[in-house]
């Protein structure tokens, strides 16, 4: 598919014309299934690829099944749930979304979803996914983005929709992009509100801030982000972990895309009252966190500016803690 504008059909009513975008989304687990869901009952040719069997299985089974932020449950079928990434072949758009550790795997993995005129994109949370990502299917076939939609993993399959939020896309090296043009109009058609940066870098890290005051707060203490902002004590936490990081952005040179970072940061608490993070979610389920992603990107961005970031780290250090400590807490220790 070329990256053109799309065409335009006149008659009693002028409507848009599009050919379906065929879509992989690798990595269908809470974000990834809200996406592959929105954007396959949108029209798109979507394809729901994960290592995971049970998520697999599940989708084929069942659709993937979407509680949105209103209460009703619906089930949306993509054109293909896989576990195998070669027999969907080449596609107009890859969204990767797996976990940050298991990045660089899915890449590599994805590697035969990219033809000549595909292009990928990440909005994965933390700093270092989408270099990653183009190292592995090569350099200008990638797209930055973040977004504010919160998505809770229930079961395989099953999400809840959380909190209804932006996307913003842009090229990794900036300035205008029909691509990112085209494909911000079918994650709105898909309704999905989404919009162009041509300076991604400063939302992502406006989204870093916003995950780095959140989700090791949630981890730690095990409560949905709108308690956060309900305590002085969460709320003096949230604070100090964002004006860190909110030193360490201006020095490098980034543009907040928001006046008041803190203020963002427990708006976002609000917004997104009854979701449980993706860090949180890990936690729960015993699994790694993107903690060295988040906060520890904050403490070695720091590092390399001589700006001390003492919060970041001692949460990212028990968030770690509780990461190394999963089998003692199983086996009815630490209690």
């Amino acid at each position: 598919m070329g990256w053109d504008n799309p065409e335009r059909a006149t008659g009693n009513k002028k409507r848009e014309r599009f050919k379906a975008m065929k879509i992989a989304v690798v990595g269908t687990g809470a974000l990834g299934s809200l996406y592959a869901g929105y954007l396959a009952r949108g029209g798109e040719e979507v394809y729901a690829i994960d290592i995971r069997e049970d998520i697999v299985s599940a989708i084929r089974a069942s659709g993937i099944r979407i509680v949105e932020p209103e209460g009703a449950e619906v089930s949306i079928r993509p054109k293909k749930a896989t576990l195998n990434p070669e027999e969907v072949g080449v596609c107009d758009l890859v969204l990767l979304l797996p976990k940050s550790r298991q990045t660089e795997q899915a890449a590599r993995r994805a590697r035969c979803l990219f033809g000549p005129e595909t292009a990928g994109l990440t909005v994965q949370n933390g700093l270092g996914n989408p270099e990653t990502i183009e190292a592995v299917v090569g350099g200008g076939r990638i797209l930055a983005g973040v977004t504010l939609n919160a998505s809770t993993y229930l079961e395989p399959g099953r999400v809840r929709y959380a909190g209804r939020g932006e996307t913003v896309i842009g090229e990794m090296r900036g300035g205008p992009s029909p691509r990112a043009e085209k494909i911000a109009a079918t994650f709105n058609r898909a309704g999905l509100s989404a919009h162009v940066s041509e300076e991604v870098w400063n939302d992502v890290w406006g989204k870093l801030l916003v995950n780095a005051g959140v989700n090791p707060v949630t981890a730690i203490t095990r409560l949905a982000n709108g308690i956060l902002a309900d305590h002085e004590e969460t709320r003096e936490i949230v604070k100090g972990l964002v004006e860190e990081g909110e030193r360490v952005a201006r020095a490098r040179g980034i543009r907040l895309p928001y006046p008041d970072a803190v203020k963002k940061v427990l708006d976002a608490c609000v917004a997104t009252a009854a979701n449980y993070s993706s860090m949180l979610q890990d936690v729960l389920a015993q699994r790694e966190t993107e903690v060295d992603f988040i906060n520890g990107a904050i403490v070695r961005e720091g590092e390399k500016l001589g700006i001390d970031t003492p919060v970041n780290r001692t949460l990212a250090n028990l968030v770690r803690t509780i990461e190394k400590t999963y089998s003692l807490r199983a086996s009815g220790l630490n209690k």
